[in-house]
């Protein structure tokens, strides 16, 4: 009795009781907005509840099962979405950088620990492989000189890079979305390009400015914590946008990304760095759709400082970074699955990776008899025929050039 007369006042000392909590006012104001929004055929009883019940995610997965996450927004002292697998009631979160979604969010035990350990027991050269990156220091030196070191091994130049990913893999998109150019009224889904192994948002924020004004989503990825905050960082102030891609924390050899939904995939200067290659390219094999590209770059044996004779494993047992040479690289493409593949040698000791996932011939008549039947029902008037017409003579030239380099390739 004494002490609740004394709380009393000290409320009124501070806040009227005719003025309610900002809190309060702001969960309100938001909460009618959703209802304002929402289709006026449902109830507002059922128009919250749809707001704050969960969509599915149309990309992102559980990385384990394989099964769709349902993104729902929840509101505690502001804004946020969580991602989570119905069936098993797995959790990932997002914090203010990035979406982690490279394992559930539980409360850390000396179980999962000792896991950890052991693991990197079982294989050292993991540390170097995966910890060297996860590293602060690492993320502030990158672009301040470390990427710079590449070009001595013959790496293009981060613009030099850009440009032929751009021609290989971008632009064929832009075709097609010229071609569908009346997409947002017949609901096409957006296009997917996924930057691997971002880092610092080198060649993320090359792509996102060329997706500019295009109905495409861009998801950068890495798995090292210190970089995805360092790419936020540089977007925010290289960029003076508030706009970001998606940042993503997630595992190469077990992707968080639904089959057949990412457009095209760039992996700069990383494939030395995976400790499970080969489950790596098998998973960028599987989140590709038929006609996905996947463009990377890395270093053949013989770079920093090896041997070409030894074949680099001297460098890989002594550091814990893999090098290649061109036919491995063309076998490890191969036995992923990818029907085109083409791996050549730039400069002194990098590889230029360019594959297809699905023979382009074939994609290309499949498309074509899929836009032959739905034309039929709306064929375009005017001069947006014109325009798909146009783009398609240049695709099939494209297509036939390609199909003469593989006829080529096949003679010799």
């Amino acid at each position: 009795r004494r002490v609740v007369p004394s709380l009393r006042r000290r409320k009124s000392s501070h806040l009227s009781d005719d003025e309610p909590p900002l809190m309060m006012l702001a969960v309100f104001f938001l909460a009618t907005t959703a209802v304002a929004l929402a289709p006026l055929t449902l109830s507002p009883k059922e128009q919250l509840r749809d707001f704050f019940g969960g969509t599915v995610d149309s990309v992102f997965v559980d990385p384990q099962t394989k099964e769709a996450l349902v993104a729902t927004p929840r509101f505690v002292t502001g804004f946020s979405t969580t991602y989570s697998n119905p069936t098993t009631g797995a959790t990932y979160a997002r914090n203010d950088a990035y979406l982690d979604l490279v394992s559930p969010r539980t409360a850390p035990s000396l179980e999962r620990l000792r896991d950890d350990l052991l693991k990197y027991a079982a294989r050292p050269t993991d540390v170097v492989q995966v910890q060297t990156f996860r590293s602060p220091i690492t993320a502030f030196l990158y672009e301040r000189g470390w990427r710079d070191s590449f070009t001595r091994n013959g790496f293009p130049g981060p613009d030099e890079e850009f440009a032929e990913f751009r021609t290989f893999s971008l632009e064929p998109l832009f075709d097609d979305d010229d071609d569908d150019d009346d997409q947002r009224t017949t609901g096409k889904e957006e296009g997917v390009v996924l930057d691997l192994s971002c880092g610092t948002g080198l060649f993320a924020r090359r792509i996102f400015k060329a997706l500019d004004d295009k109905n495409f989503r861009l998801i950068a990825a890495d798995y090292s914590e210190a970089m995805l905050r360092e790419t936020k960082r540089r977007f925010l102030l290289e960029e003076e946008t508030t706009t970001l891609p998606e940042l993503v924390r997630a595992d190469v050899a077990a992707l968080p990304f639904a089959d057949a939904s990412i457009d095209a995939v760039h992996c700069g200067a990383a494939l030395h760095c995976y400790p499970r290659l080969e489950e790596g390219l098998g998973e960028v094999h599987r989140v590709l759709k038929d006609d996905g590209t996947f463009f990377a770059t890395t270093f053949l044996t013989g770079a920093l400082g090896t041997s070409a004779a030894s074949g680099g494993l001297p460098f890989r047992r002594s550091s814990g970074f893999r090098l290649f040479s061109v036919d491995e690289l063309t076998t490890l493409m191969r036995d992923a699955g990818f029907q085109q593949v083409d791996v050549r040698k730039e400069g002194s000791f990098c590889a230029v990776i360019k594959c297809t996932k699905k023979d382009p011939l074939v994609v290309f008549f499949r498309r074509r008899r899929e836009r032959s039947i739905r034309s039929s029902a709306c064929l375009p008037q005017g001069r947006l025929s014109l325009r798909i017409l146009s783009s398609r003579i240049r695709k099939k030239c494209r297509v036939d050039r390609r199909a003469g380099e593989l006829r080529e390739t096949l003679v010799r």
